[in-house]
Formats: structure tokens, C-alpha cells, sequence
């Protein structure tokens, strides 16, 4: 069994695409050995209007009073996760300035502005997938310059959907060049990389990003790695985390992170 568990991707009920409660998930943390949570609802900046920014401050004052409630027994992170923000830097900064974050995770969601990936139709035949990932990892590379989160989550987000769902092989090769400026950016500039786990429960058998992208932010000097549930439903927190740290170890990496006041805390993977 691992210890020292801290889940830094987790949604509530005040993401449009989740259900659990805050409450719910900070008792399935106890239950599961949880040391702490970062919750990172949605605001994806390139769709942003006041209700999103409402619904997301409404989820901060509930955090709040459940900080207070379980502080000593477990660490609740404020945290945000902040799609294309470099698409809408106005809507990014009406949020990030006025609130004090322990973690801002960056997130590209897109296929076009304002337009995810989700809901892209890849069985359309006028969808060329190559548009989509070229855009895709531009837009990735393009927000890394813009530089306003801590760690970039879930590279390699569009495979979800282009084979998780549509089985449509993908191969990210023919982008690797923008995938190596976007991990040298990120050491560069002392951010961290998100190993996501969400892709072990949904069937595609690897963390977003797979291992040969974390080995090369590990080569090129990366060493702030924190581990995402993704979890949208209570029960799904820090699910795979211990399959996740052997993969970790196994690359060379010694410890992985949590953040604080938008400070790494590195703790031991054991």
C-alpha cells in the first residue's frame, strides 16, 4: 500500500461535468488513506462568461467552511483548473486576480476556441484528425509561453476521445518538436507536469501524458511531477495512484508534489 497520497486534480459538483459534492469527496479521502486534495474545478477562459466565474467563486466559499471543518484531518488545496487561458487572458485574470490559489492548473481542452474536444465528432469524415492535434499541441505550447499556472495537466488529452472513444490510432510523433519546446519550456520556467490517471479506469491502460513523455521531462531536468485523479465522481479519487508511482520510480523520479500558497511540496514516493 503507498502512503503519502495527495490527489491534485480533483472536480466537484461545481464542474458542469461532475457530481460529487465537496463534502462527499473529502469523506471518500478519508476513507481511501487520502492525505489531501487540490480541487480544480473548470474554467475554461475561451467560454468563460460571469456564470462560470460565479459558479466557480460559489465552490471556493464552500472549500472555505470545509477547510475549517477538517483541518486536522485532512489538507484541502484551493485550486483551479484553468483551460486555454491564453486564449482569453482578460477572463484569466478577472479570475486569478482576484483570488489567492495554492495551485493553478493549466489545461488545454480545445479543438478550436470554444469548441472541446469532447464534442468533437471524429466519425465525421470532414474531421481530420491531424487538424485537431496540431491545434491541439500548439495551443499546449502556446499556453506554456503565456506561462499564469503552476503545472500543465493531462498532456496528450485529445487520445481520450480519438481512441478512447472512437478507436481511431493515434500517434503523436509528427508533433513531437512542439512536444519537446513545450517540456523545455516547463523546466525552463520551473513548472511542473500532471501525470493524470484518468486513462487506467477509462480503458486506454496509461496516464495523460504516457510514459515516454514523462521520461522526457525527466531528461531534460524536469523534477516536479504531481499526481490528478481527474476524478469527477467521489469514488474515483486518487484511483491508480499506486500504479502511477511505480511508474514514476521507474523512470528515476524520487518524489512527486503537491502545492502550497504556488509552492512545490515534495513528498517521498513510498
Amino acid at each position: 500500500m503507498k502512503l503519502n497520497l495527495f490527489d491534485s486534480h480533483v472536480h466537484t459538483n461545481h464542474s458542469m461535468d461532475a457530481e460529487s459534492p465537496l463534502e462527499e469527496i473529502c469523506r471518500a479521502a478519508l476513507e481511501k488513506g487520502v492525505m489531501g486534495v487540490a480541487v480544480t474545478d473548470h474554467y475554461d477562459c475561451d467560454a468563460a462568461d460571469e456564470s462560470c466565474l460565479g459558479e466557480v467563486r460559489e465552490g471556493f466559499r464552500e472549500l472555505s467552511a470545509l477547510q475549517e471543518k477538517y483541518r486536522d484531518r485532512l489538507r484541502l488545496a484551493k485550486g483551479v483548473e484553468l483551460g486555454q487561458g491564453h486564449l482569453n487572458p482578460q477572463a484569466a485574470e478577472a479570475l486569478l486576480a482576484g483570488e489567492e490559489f495554492d495551485y493553478v492548473l493549466g489545461s488545454v481542452h480545445c479543438a478550436a476556441p470554444g469548441l472541446d474536444i469532447c464534442r468533437v465528432d471524429f466519425n465525421d469524415p470532414q474531421v481530420r484528425v491531424s487538424d485537431i492535434l496540431s491545434y491541439y499541441f500548439q495551443a499546449m505550447y502556446d499556453m506554456t509561453l503565456w506561462g499564469k499556472f503552476d503545472v500543465m495537466g493531462h498532456i496528450g488529452y485529445p487520445e481520450r476521445y480519438i481512441w478512447g472513444k472512437y478507436r481511431i490510432p493515434v500517434d503523436f510523433s509528427p508533433y513531437g518538436d512542439l512536444i519537446q519546446a513545450t517540456l523545455k519550456k516547463l523546466v525552463e520556467t520551473g513548472k511542473g507536469l500532471e501525470v493524470n490517471t484518468s486513462g487506467y479506469r477509462q480503458g486506454l491502460g496509461k496516464t495523460f501524458p504516457g510514459e515516454r513523455i514523462i521520461q522526457r521531462y525527466y531528461q531534460l531536468g524536469g523534477r516536479i511531477v504531481t499526481l490528478g485523479s481527474d476524478a469527477h465522481r467521489a469514488e474515483d479519487l486518487a484511483s491508480d495512484f499506486e500504479v502511477a508511482m511505480d511508474l514514476l520510480t521507474g523512470i528515476g523520479f524520487q518524489y512527486f508534489a503537491f502545492y502550497r500558497k504556488g509552492e512545490p511540496v515534495m513528498l517521498k514516493l513510498i
